[in-house]
């Protein structure tokens, strides 16, 4: 009891405790990675969708079709459910930016920051499920200048998707641990 009279009380950081510090960083580091990955992915899809010969040669290998006569606006309209793809992606990050907040401040930990956790869990599984849905209509879109025998309503699910839906199940498990722990941790302070 005596040291903790000598450390330096110089402000709240000077008794925190290290694996508190450890968070800190953590949660400085995932609020990086969260928002450059948002940027990477917002860059790809601008990158694919705004450059019309790499979508004609590439996406019309791929269903073997020729694009080559395919509208702007066909682009632009896949684009554009990429782009709400994205926006809940977007979403996803900034409740997580917010859950990390209360996270690296323990005595604010809350109901609220249960609500941030568990918003970022749903934003990220319905920009999954968004993303895997508009994939058909974004063939039927490129495809739509086409005769109607040769217009495609090609679903796929790549490999990163897998890892994506796993990745987003395990946010929501996490979601729902922290929360039924602020719960057993308000009702452990009622009964104080």
């Amino acid at each position: 009891m005596h040291a903790l009279n000598e450390l330096p009380q110089s402000g709240t950081n000077a008794l925190q405790h290290p694996a508190l510090r450890k968070l800190q960083r953590l949660a400085h580091l995932i609020r990086a990675v969260s928002t450059a990955y948002a940027a990477w992915v917002l860059w790809n899809i601008l990158n694919w969708w705004l450059d019309a010969d790499k979508v004609a040669k590439y996406f019309g290998a791929s269903i073997n079709r020729d694009l080559s006569s395919m509208a702007a606006s066909q682009r632009f309209a896949a684009l554009t459910l990429d782009l709400i793809a994205w926006t809940l992606l977007l979403l996803a990050v900034l409740q997580c930016w917010k859950f990390l907040h209360y996270l690296s401040q323990p005595e604010r930990w809350s109901g609220a920051a249960a609500r941030h956790i568990s918003l970022c869990a749903w934003f990220a599984i319905s920009s999954e499920v968004f993303t895997q849905l508009s994939r058909p209509i974004q063939s039927f879109f490129l495809t739509m200048h086409l005769p109607v025998a040769d217009q495609v309503w090609k679903f796929r699910f790549q490999n990163g998707d897998l890892l994506a839906v796993l990745f987003c199940l395990s946010l929501l498990l996490f979601a729902y641990v922290f929360t039924w722990t602020m719960e057993v941790a308000e009702e452990n302070r009622s009964f104080v």
